[in-house]
């Protein structure tokens, strides 16, 4: 039975950039199931270094004994709403096509005129 409070062990290889992590594979035990799952835990300070923030989707790839994690561009935020469109869905009830309408012409009106 693998144990489940292990650090993980840092060993420096030549570029100082670069960091080995050793981990144990451990067992997760279904509850419902009593089946065990295989399970690695990663955490700390390390992998914000290393562009895994939290919320950061991951691409996991696999191949016979090998693990590549990689993470994914979130998605740009959506522009703010205008102030307008907040101010007009107080006040009436549009349905989204007549949203997009006005949030059309509010754009068409905002362009700088030649």
């Amino acid at each position: 039975m693998a144990e489940h409070d292990t650090k993980p062990e840092v060993v420096t290889t030549e570029a100082p950039e670069l960091k080995t992590r050793r981990y144990t594979v451990g067992y997760i035990r279904d509850w419902k199931t009593h089946n065990r799952a295989t399970s690695i835990t990663l955490k700390g300070a390390w992998l914000d270094d290393a562009g895994f923030e939290t919320g950061t989707p991951l691409r996991v790839r696999v191949m016979p004994g090998c693990l590549i994690l990689t993470a994914q561009e979130l998605p740009p935020a959506p522009p703010p709403e205008p102030e307008i469109m907040q101010t007009l869905k107080k006040v009436c009830k549009l349905s989204a096509r007549k949203q997009r309408q006005v949030t059309d012409l509010i754009e068409v009106i905002s362009k700088p005129q030649r």
